[in-house]
């Protein structure tokens, strides 16, 4: 092997290995976006329910707002959907139902928030965990010590491992 291909190959190892240890953190961003999209989306159903309180009847909603709701896979929706669809629907029970749905879903995100707070430091300190092998072969990769490739393909299955059990472990569903 000529030292231009090993560089490159470690350089490429290297790029996979932050990679993996970052993943863990990318997924809990996601879920934290994602906990932000219902929570607006649990806020502007509340409004909805004011709203058709206030003015005692069945008003229509934005097409946009329901397929917002539809992305997020919020469940419980179909039924809220099924209830405005109704030709005469009972606009304070309209409100309730908009109500109750947006109580469970900011039940959800709040319960997602606190696992994900629990989570983080334990994520945290495998990602520590996880970057000090890779860390410590690159400095002896530096000082011109010379290791096997196999060490490298190990390590990568390593970390590949405790990436999908660090995601498996800290996943929390909304």
């Amino acid at each position: 092997m000529s030292p231009d291909f090993q560089a490159v190959a470690l350089f490429c190892a290297y790029v996979v290995l932050g990679t993996l240890v970052a993943a863990p953190s990318l997924v809990a961003i996601q879920g934290r976006r994602r906990s932000r999209d219902c929570s607006e989306f649990a806020s502007a159903l509340v409004e909805f329910a004011n709203t058709v309180r206030r003015e005692r009847r069945c008003l229509a909603i934005d097409e946009e707002f329901l397929r917002r709701g539809r992305r997020l896979g919020v469940p419980e929706l179909i039924s809220f959907e099924y209830l405005r669809e109704l030709a005469h629907p009972d606009p304070l029970v309209l409100a309730e139902a908009a109500q109750r749905l947006a109580l469970r879903l900011k039940r959800r995100v709040a319960f997602a928030r606190k696992m994900l707070a629990r989570t983080a430091s334990g994520r945290r300190r495998a990602a520590l965990a996880a970057a000090a092998p890779a860390f410590a072969m690159l400095l002896l990769g530096a000082s011109g010590v010379v290791l096997p490739p196999g060490t490298l393909m190990v390590l990568l299955l390593l970390e590949t491992l405790g990436c999908w059990l660090l995601w498996y472990l800290a996943r929390v569903e909304v």
